[in-house]
């Protein structure tokens, strides 16, 4: 007599084999028309082709007022060093001088240092792989401009004048990352247009109530934007800005776990089923995203699912510690995940499964280790292994 149980996961087996796929087609029939609907009602005026904001507040603060704002902001530590501040950058003060000469060598370090970056980056990678990493960075060169709308919007929803001054800290963090990035972008050949994917995901997140707008943005976004900004920390290119932009991320990271721990998010926010429910929904379209963008991180042999587990165990830790968990726990996610992204590889890349792996466990060694102090700190020690990331694969 069979084994019930046997016959069970084959048929399961057989239902994941044939039903995938078609699951999948249609998904992908559905995704265009909810992106074109999501565009009709769009919340945050974000257009991702031009990668600029149209018309509004954030037009204006994103072509003119970021710049002239940040060069008129009074230093104390240089017009009253006296005073004992210390509120300026050692560019700032080695900058203090005739304006002509600021000027001049201003000009110089942007004409050389945009040269250099981009014949490094040339030098560094083959056509495809330098397409590959622009595709994924787009991923977060337009993310940050719905980090700017998210966090603008939250400022007035926060409370508590410790909470009001860090989130208006990260919106001025997230405008000069969405600038940045975006030249960074067009010196090293052009940001392509977001997937639907990926469009749906941030446009959800930005049109969310307030507390999950939090947890879609300090949460799900920034989590996603630390191991981006980690794993391409070296790379020729982007190395002279990812590291530091990682610091300016992980401080984010850290907004709603000291806001839950200051008592600021209600039980009801925390517990209750359908605010739990609206979160998990607002993860839905990641999905989709991971195989939108898969064939660029194998284009430049980075194991996707590895990538995207490893971000889904920090997150999912990072929301319960933040009182923002969804409903499914923490556990169940994570063996969830390892299921679906085993089974993908054996049914679909079979030449590349040599058995289980935990796709979730981050490990020492697979980033650089100052970030990986970074990280233990924001996320917590448990979410690490302390075997070698060489041992671990």
């Amino acid at each position: 007599m069979n084994d019930p149980s046997s016959l069970r996961q084959k048929l399961a087996w057989s239902g994941f084999m044939h039903g995938g796929p078609v699951l999948a087609r249609i998904y992908r029939g559905f995704e265009p028309r909810w992106r074109r609907r999501l565009e009709r009602h769009q919340v945050t005026s974000y257009d991702d082709r031009e990668h600029g904001f149209r018309g509004g507040d954030l037009h204006e603060l994103t072509t003119r007022v970021y710049e002239k704002g940040l060069r008129h902001i009074w230093k104390a530590e240089i017009q009253a060093p006296f005073l004992g501040f210390h509120d300026a950058s050692a560019l700032e003060k080695a900058g203090v001088g005739e304006e002509t000469q600021r000027h001049e060598t201003r000009s110089l370090l942007n004409t050389v240092s945009a040269s250099d970056v981009r014949r490094e980056f040339d030098q560094a990678f083959s056509p495809e792989q330098r397409q590959a990493i622009l595709d994924i960075t787009s991923l977060i060169a337009h993310g940050e401009a719905y980090a700017l709308y998210t966090s603008a919007t939250l400022l007035p929803f926060v409370s508590g004048t410790g909470s009001k001054m860090g989130m208006a800290m990260q919106v001025m963090e997230e405008a000069k990352h969405f600038l940045v990035l975006r030249e960074m972008t067009r010196l090293l050949g052009g940001s392509p247009p977001l997937r639907d994917s990926a469009y749906i995901l941030f446009e959800r997140i930005a049109r969310a109530e307030p507390y999950a707008r939090l947890f879609g943005m300090n949460v799900i976004l920034e989590s996603w934007a630390t191991s981006l900004f980690a794993q391409f920390a070296e790379v020729p290119g982007l190395r002279h800005v990812f590291a530091e932009f990682h610091l300016d991320e992980s401080r984010h990271v850290g907004f709603p776990k000291n806001y839950y721990e200051s008592g600021r998010i209600p039980p009801e926010v925390t517990h209750g089923l359908r605010p739990r429910m609206r979160r998990e929904r607002l993860l839905f379209p990641a999905i989709g995203l991971i195989w939108d963008y898969k064939p660029a991180f194998d284009t430049l042999g980075i194991d996707v699912f590895a990538f995207f587990g490893r971000f889904l165990a920090k997150a999912s830790r990072l929301a319960e510690n933040s009182g923002l968990p969804i409903v499914a726990p923490r556990e169940k996610v994570m063996a969830l995940t390892n299921l679906l992204f085993n089974s993908c590889v054996r049914a679909f890349e079979p030449e590349r499964f040599n058995g289980y792996q935990d796709y979730t466990q981050l490990h020492d060694g697979s980033i650089r280790s100052d970030i990986l102090e970074i990280e233990k700190e924001v996320f917590g020690e448990d979410v690490f292994s302390a075997r070698p990331a060489q041992e671990a694969a």
